[in-house]
């Protein structure tokens, strides 16, 4: 049992900087008027006379507490979710109700980035947010891996 619970905190720890990985990605697009001659890359065009730029999760968290955006942390919050879960994990003895609040973090940031990544991609195929969609994978694999485990647990524990 011991062993199980080492393995369990490298695996939430290596989920932590998977998604971590996963936040220097483009998470967002900012979109600005501009001509399309203009428009050079990185930038990428639009249409309709608007230039877009991607921005990285961490960047939109750094404009998230400056002046006169404070609302837009609240889009930044779902990503962070997981990260305070797995620290209370790690740094607790394991809860029922922790672990499930665990798991309700990580399906948060699944939803929350595949549904960016979809939206955008359907919306605008030349703009791929691509750090969204790679945590929304690692979300899903985290969320299926935590079940599997558990299920082994309680198989094992029954045996």
């Amino acid at each position: 049992m011991l062993l199980s619970g080492k393995l369990k905190t490298v695996g939430r720890a290596a989920s932590l900087v998977s998604l971590l990985m996963a936040t220097m990605g483009s998470w967002f697009i900012d979109s600005h008027p501009a001509t399309e001659e203009s428009c050079s890359p990185p930038l990428v065009w639009q249409g309709n006379g608007y230039c877009a730029c991607f921005v990285s999760l961490k960047e939109a968290l750094r404009m998230a507490f400056s002046p006169g955006h404070h609302m837009l942390w609240l889009v930044c919050l779902p990503p962070a979710l997981p990260f305070l879960s797995t620290l209370l994990l790690i740094l607790s003895r394991e809860r029922r109700w922790l672990w499930v609040c665990h798991l309700i973090a990580w399906g948060l940031v699944a939803i929350y980035s595949l549904f960016l990544f979809v939206a955008y991609l359907y919306r605008h195929p030349a703009l791929i947010l691509w750090g969204a969609g790679l945590s929304g994978v690692v979300a899903v694999a985290i969320l299926a891996g935590e079940i599997l485990v558990d299920k082994s647990q309680t198989l094992n524990q029954s045996l």
